[in-house]
């Protein structure tokens, strides 16, 4: 019988290693996909849209396709893209950020390299019985808080004048 040289195993070896990995990846964002919370629910519905902190110069965009992004206002730099999903029993936001469009000026308490998670408290919305009546709406507020990052809180406010909550178009501030 012939004796597989070294080279072969090392390769053989290298080969396996990497298949593993592409198997365990491939688990993590199957798990993160299939896994994950609706996307209907109240809380959903009212976190899409765009929030601004003024006082951080930083807005989250949250649309209705499940995308997700973070730009510093001051000077319109992207700091993070990517998908979210909202689980609302936990009151929380799951971002899986692409690394391409992620800027290292922040730190968003990432996991496993590209998920990091956006807690969500203080969800405050327009009355219903004042978008009933047409009274004079204020805009929906916010805080954000990135977990596993030191003092990352947002207090935010919707920056649209107008937003679709309950069905109806309302006035903002």
């Amino acid at each position: 019988m012939k004796k597989k040289s070294t080279a072969r195993k090392v390769i053989s070896s290298i080969l396996g290693v990497i298949f593993l990995l592409l198997v365990v990846i491939g688990i993590v964002i199957a798990t993160y996909v299939f896994g994950s919370p609706s996307k209907d629910g109240d809380s959903r519905q009212l976190i899409m849209g765009n929030w601004v902190d003024i006082e951080k110069h930083t807005k989250f965009t949250f649309s209705e396709d499940g995308d997700f992004k973070m730009v510093d206002t001051e000077n319109d730099k992207v700091l993070g893209k990517g998908y979210f999903k909202v689980n609302e029993d936990k009151k929380a936001i799951k971002i899986l950020l692409l690394h391409s469009e992620r800027s290292e000026d922040i730190d968003f308490g990432i996991s496993l390299w590209y998920f990091c998670t956006l807690s969500y408290k203080d969800l405050k919305y327009p009355n219903e019985e004042d978008v009933k009546n047409k009274r004079n709406v204020t805009n929906a507020s916010c805080t954000f808080l990135f977990q596993n990052a030191d003092g990352k809180v947002y207090k935010c406010e919707r920056d649209e004048n107008k937003v679709n909550f309950y069905g109806k178009e309302i006035s903002g501030k």
